[in-house]
């Protein structure tokens, strides 16, 4: 037995005017191809009404019968959520995570958060999510980590800054999980290196210092892009502790925010391109979104000069410490 689910996104979820990989709003459309042999087979132990996640590559939503319009039948059915709705599914998946805190979502399984996590992140870097997800898990996961590596920091800014659909970027970028958010800035915050990029089919090189200066101005966006929100300054924090490769919340979170933040302070405060005025006011607007966003942690954490190697020629280094309460 085989079929298809239809759903219609809730409001807000898609944006009124068409974008790529998106049919207008307010449209049914199919989310999940229906496989009974693949209900049976995986379909046990799942309680609630939804549950999606991840089974040979593929993402797997299974849905209580009693929900499904027209299916008539009691139990679970399971579905392979489709390329066409993935990009809704996975806009769903970030709101629901901003509206719970960004707290892990009890239908979501933990394999199936890490491959939302990485199309969003692929979202948000200006990557076509429908066709990376029609490619399997394997090559979603393979440009993730090439992204992630250190060394592509300039051209995911590129992307951020200059890419003509900034408002479907923005929109990746605004309820962007912690998990992707903080790979995104460590990316960004990765030392920057000469690179080029084909622009109106001429190929055009960006200098170390025209690299510096776009991921500043990409961080910078980012933060603008999210500072709007009433539960911006949550999604910072959780990003600033998650700034990793495989974006996870480790032990001795406050010390991690710290240090994280110490780090991406330092990327910005890198005076590049000086006499530039659009330089000079991407980091004074650094500065102006950290204070507010981190308003509740900065307070606790203390910063202490240091010097390494021999006397006559010391390398300064400075020391983060947290001293608030414990927020793990």
């Amino acid at each position: 037995m085989t079929g298809k689910l239809f759903w219609c996104p809730p409001p807000g979820v898609l944006p009124p005017a068409p974008v790529p990989n998106r049919l207008a709003a307010n449209q049914w459309r199919p989310l999940a191809k229906l496989e009974v042999e693949m209900a049976v087979a995986v379909g046990a132990g799942i309680s609630g009404d939804l549950n999606l996640r991840v089974h040979d590559g593929r993402l797997l939503l299974s849905i209580k019968g009693a929900l499904v319009w027209g299916a008539g039948v009691k139990g679970y059915l399971t579905f392979e959520v489709g390329y066409e709705s993935i990009v809704a599914l996975t806009k769903l998946v970030r709101q629901e995570m901003a509206a719970n805190q960004y707290k892990d979502l009890e239908w979501v399984e933990t394999e199936a958060l890490a491959y939302v996590k990485k199309l969003s992140f692929l979202g948000a870097t200006g990557i076509d999510v429908a066709f990376a997800y029609v490619r399997g898990y394997a090559i979603v996961k393979e440009i993730f980590d090439a992204l992630t590596q250190g060394d592509r920091g300039g051209q995911i800014a590129h992307t951020l800054v200059f890419d003509k659909n900034q408002q479907e970027i923005q929109e990746w970028v605004y309820n962007l999980q912690p998990q992707a958010l903080g790979p995104l800035l460590m990316a960004l915050s990765s030392p920057p290196a000469s690179f080029s990029v084909e622009e109106e089919q001429e190929n055009r090189t960006f200098t170390e210092d025209d690299a510096h200066q776009l991921q500043q101005r990409a961080i910078e966006q980012c933060l603008r892009w999210i500072s709007t929100k009433p539960n911006a300054a949550k999604q910072f924090e959780d990003s600033i502790i998650c700034m990793n490769r495989d974006g996870v919340r480790p032990a001795q979170a406050g010390s991690i925010y710290c240090k994280n933040k110490l780090k991406l302070d330092t990327f910005m405060a890198e005076r590049v391109k000086a006499l530039d005025s659009i330089s000079n006011r991407t980091r004074e607007r650094y500065r102006e979104h950290v204070a507010k966003l981190g308003a509740r942690l900065n307070p606790h954490c203390e910063y202490s000069t240091t010097y390494k190697g021999p006397a006559f020629a010391p390398i300064q280094d400075t020391r983060a410490a947290y001293k608030g309460p414990n927020i793990d």
